[in-house]
């Protein structure tokens, strides 16, 4: 009964992650369809502003937004190289949110090197390229959701940190083209947003810690690493675009800086997930469930071995018991036959003769199961010879 209940687990949580890969590969497709068209129509009605060529004397960083282009197309190659040969169902389906999180980014730095991706001005006098907003927009809940997939985060939990990430770069949009003092509340609700996020994805790496075996230590100090490398590179954006806010960085040191931490945020997820040792929570909780499994299989049949050598033992002993009457039976019957007690009828010498056979056939079956027992208790030696038939 118990084996057969972790099976209806194990077939629930199957039903579950399935369900949940389906709505995964659904959100995946939209998101990229949306993240297009988006992009479609902020090319085709904004152009760009003439004064955002030169900016402070650096022009537009075409060669760095085309190294950013090749290297996000590099990560993107080996997540797809990494999901050809990955055999285990539920990590291959990543790849589809890794096509997210580093395919819209090379579509984003395709549209800046090429010079068809608007460059305007914020009120604050700095560059303000849109598509990135965009491709935050579109890319955030996509991080948030992979990083909560190594632990046991509540989904509605999830959920919103992703309406949170949406609402960090949708807030500091918004912050950007609104004059003093809206600028200040957007940022402020943007920082807001960011706050929770964060506390999101530090419980992620937290829960996942605790999850994981306390005498695996290499495992749970590269969950210590993930978690270093998710808080610097997410908390790089929003510091660059603090010093760019008071003007204490150059624009060129502001657009380099972006990219730098674009990359590593994106790329981080790839070399966490995808390409490291780290396991998602479904696949430690298949893990458990196989091992729960095979542990209470190893107990029945513990239990079902035990059994049988309690009943061969009571089947012994039933045959030592049985023998000793059986052997005063056929004795007392071979006495009564050879007149111990005087003559007897033809009649009851009959019944006396079935009685012995009888009685001779049931000691040898108790005979041949106590031989039996001897054998499987290795007490009896079975020697294979050559005989002489009569």
């Amino acid at each position: 009964m118990q084996v057969a209940g972790f099976r209806s687990d194990m077939a629930q949580w199957n039903t579950f992650a399935w369900a949940r890969n389906n709505i995964v590969t659904l959100f995946c497709i939209i998101d990229v369809l949306l993240f297009i068209i988006a992009a479609y129509v902020l090319v085709t009605t904004v152009e760009s502003d003439a004064a955002a060529m030169m900016l402070g004397g650096y022009p537009l960083p075409t060669h760095q937004w085309t190294r950013t282009q090749t290297a996000f197309t590099t990560s993107l190659l080996l997540d797809f190289i990494s999901w050809l040969w990955t055999v285990h169902k539920d990590k291959s389906r990543l790849f589809y949110l890794a096509f997210v999180i580093n395919g819209i980014p090379v579509l984003t730095y395709t549209l800046l090197s090429s010079g068809a991706a608007p460059i305007l001005l914020d009120m604050h006098g700095r560059r303000l390229v849109t598509v990135r907003y965009l491709q935050w927009l579109a890319t955030t809940p996509a991080m948030i959701y992979i990083y909560s997939l190594i632990s046991a985060v509540p989904h509605d939990e999830v959920v919103r940190s992703m309406l949170h990430g949406c609402g960090v770069i949708a807030f500091g949009f918004l912050a950007c083209v609104l004059p003093w003092p809206g600028d200040a509340v957007f940022l402020f609700l943007s920082f807001l947003c960011f706050y929770w996020v964060m506390v999101t994805l530090r419980s992620t790496i937290r829960l996942a810690i605790e999850d994981s075996c306390l005498h695996d230590g290499d495992y749970r100090a590269a969950l210590e690493g993930a978690r270093l490398l998710t808080t610097f590179s997410w908390v790089g954006v929003p510091v660059v675009w603090v010093l760019a806010y008071g003007g204490w960085i150059a624009p060129w040191a502001e657009e380099a800086l972006y990219q730098a931490f674009d990359f590593a945020i994106k790329a981080g997820i790839s070399c966490v997930i995808m390409h490291s040792s780290l396991k998602t929570f479904a696949e430690r909780q298949e893990e458990k469930n196989k091992a729960a499994l095979n542990e209470e299989r190893a107990r029945t049949i513990d239990a079902l071995r035990e059994s049988a050598r309690m009943k061969e033992n009571f089947f012994a002993a039933m045959s030592h018991e049985l023998r000793t009457p059986l052997v005063g039976i056929i004795g007392l019957a071979d006495g009564l036959i050879a007149g111990s007690c005087g003559d007897v009828s033809g009649k009851v010498k009959d019944r006396l003769e079935t009685m012995k056979v009888s009685g001779q056939r049931l000691c040898s079956l108790v005979n041949d199961i106590l031989d039996a027992a001897s054998l499987r208790n290795e007490s009896l030696r079975l020697v294979h010879d050559s005989v002489a038939l009569p």
